[in-house]
Order: C-alpha cells, then structure tokens, then sequence
C-alpha cells in the first residue's frame, strides 16, 4: 500500500527531527531550572521524547527495510524477516521507546496531580530532588528494558515469534 509506505517516511522523520528538537532543547535548558518540579518535569519530558524518537527510528528502519531489502518480495520472505535478528533489534527498540513514552507521562501525569492536590510551593533544586529524579528515571528506563527484552529470553521464543 503506496499510501501507508509515504505515511511511514514522513512519520518517522518528522519524529526523529522534532524530538531531537525536544531533546537537545530540553537538555541545554535542563541546567537553567530554579525549582526542583521544573527539573522534573524537564527530565520527564527528555524522556518522553527519546522515547518518541526511537519509536521515529524504528518507523524508518521499517520504511528503509521494506523499501531497499525486501520491496515486492516481502510476503515471500517474512519467516525469514521475523525470524532475524535484525527484526529482534528493531523490536526491542520500538518496544522500549513506546514504554519509555508511556511510562514516563504515567509518572509526569501523577506528579502534576498530586501537585494540584496538594498544593505543594516548589522548592529549590537539590541534590534530593536530583537523587529522586535520577532514581525516577532509572525505574522507568528498567521497567522499559525489562519489557523490551523478556520476549528475547529462550523460554519465550515459541510465545513471540509468530514467523
């Protein structure tokens, strides 16, 4: 389908471009927060858009492989594309990216709530905050990697792959 091949380019390169943006926006300004809710929310929303820039990547792989490796030989070659490593790899990243983006507006959505309920008056960013910010994101990127990964491990291979 011609269509959903173009929607896929344009897709993934308007992620890869617009969160690397995002990104290097965020990470040069990251330093300029004066309250530790602003450091937060700056970590998360880094977070969120390397999550949503691998998830761009993956698109383009996909685009690139289906337009240069396989082309109109696809249906022929599937088993042998979902069974490749390269499949696993691009797999995992997409998974990764997609839970790192879910995860990570979880806990940044749970925070503004619970801002909003209490009422809480930001502080100053210090080194607690940055030790919990740090330990919040290393949660999410765990989590992201243990999900990501499990479909790997040997004793799931016959629940995994389908080719």
């Amino acid at each position: 389908n011609v269509p959903l091949k173009y929607c896929s380019w344009v897709v993934g390169s308007m992620a890869v471009a617009l969160n690397t943006y995002i990104l290097l926006k965020n990470i040069f300004s990251i330093r300029k927060c004066r309250t530790s809710i602003a450091f937060v929310n700056k970590t998360l929303i880094c977070l969120i858009g390397l999550g949503d820039f691998l998830v761009g990547a993956y698109l383009l792989v996909i685009s690139i492989v289906d337009m240069f490796v396989y082309g109109a030989s696809y249906c022929k070659s599937q088993p042998d594309w979902l069974t490749s490593q390269s499949c696993s790899t691009i797999g995992v990243i997409s998974t990764f990216g997609s839970q790192v983006s879910l995860f990570s507006m979880t806990v940044l959505s749970c925070i503004r709530l619970s801002g909003v309920g209490t009422l809480n008056i930001p502080g100053p960013v210090t080194m607690n905050s940055i030790l919990k910010t740090t330990a919040i994101s290393l949660t999410v990127v765990t989590c992201s990697l243990a999900i990501a990964l499990t479909p790997l491990l040997n004793i799931y291979e016959d629940f995994f792959v389908n080719g």
